[in-house]
């Protein structure tokens, strides 16, 4: 019994993307958009978005990720630093992480100068052809937008039909984990960060220790996030994951201890979404 659970062990690994010991795990970028003060459009300055970034860089870190931050970029901004990222020299990585947290509509992201660029022009430049060096790679982009305007109730909950499947290249072994479902709005602790990204931190800090894989955690976060609601008790928030994978994607568990993150609270969530001006 003992030799049959050990086999089931050795096939699950060798059915998960290759993570190799002591190495820079991968590149990860965090694109960080608060200040929409001089935005084309009226946007929201986005409060809270400060802790999302350090919470990120901590756990990334700790994963043994180089984690580099971006603040408040426009949309050219984003797309050149996408395009440096995938010039770069990956062959000595095991995967890539990209986060972007800003306001956001249907598959859509806001620069910090209003305009908006599709997700797949932010995914495309890490296609095989035009990124070689992450070929059969994972590559895990964490988006935290809202994906339009309906504040999602209790219960009656039902997605959009809508298809956003272009918004990953039409290739394997990419992520696309969002903090909402298209239509919806997602929502931002003014303290503690978003919903979404808390929870992620969170659930990977605990979970990767114990060796469950990054679809497992992401299910985690959508249960965790799904039982979340604001002080008045009724808004709601659904993550949604699209992924290209081959295989699964487990991080090795690190020597150093998981850092400490700002613990979880819903008291003083606002929507993530444009509609209401900056103070």
């Amino acid at each position: 019994h003992h030799y049959s659970q050990q086999l089931c062990f050795i096939l699950l690994k060798q059915d998960a993307y290759e993570m190799k010991d002591d190495r820079t795990r991968g590149y990860c970028l965090v694109i960080s958009n608060q200040h929409f003060t001089n935005s084309i459009i009226c946007l929201k300055n986005r409060h809270g978005t400060e802790v999302d970034e350090k919470n990120l860089k901590q756990v990334f870190d700790w994963l043994g990720f180089e984690t580099q931050i971006q603040r408040d970029c426009s949309v050219q901004r984003m797309l050149s630093l996408m395009e440096e990222l995938s010039r770069k020299d990956h062959s000595g990585m095991d995967c890539l992480v990209v986060c972007v947290l800003s306001h956001g509509d249907r598959g859509l992201v806001h620069g910090v100068d209003g305009n908006k660029v599709n997700l797949e022009q932010l995914t495309g430049p890490f296609s095989g052809d035009r990124c070689p060096s992450l070929v059969g790679k994972p590559k895990l982009f964490f988006i935290q937008t809202s994906q339009g305007m309906k504040v999602q109730r209790p219960v009656h909950i039902v997605a959009d039909k809508m298809n956003i499947t272009d918004s990953i290249p039409a290739e394997t072994d990419f992520l696309l984990g969002m903090a909402t479902m298209p239509g919806y709005v997602s929502f931002r602790d003014k303290i503690k960060g978003t919903w979404f990204i808390q929870s992620l931190c969170q659930n990977l800090l605990e979970m990767v220790p114990r060796g469950y894989d990054l679809l497992d955690i992401l299910t985690e976060v959508n249960n965790h996030v799904s039982h979340m609601t604001d002080s008045s008790g009724t808004r709601k928030q659904m993550p949604l994951s699209q992924f290209a994978l081959r295989k699964s994607v487990v991080f090795p568990v690190p020597k150093k201890p998981p850092p400490n993150l700002q613990v979880l609270t819903t008291d003083m969530s606002e929507m993530d979404n444009p509609d209401t001006p900056h103070p």
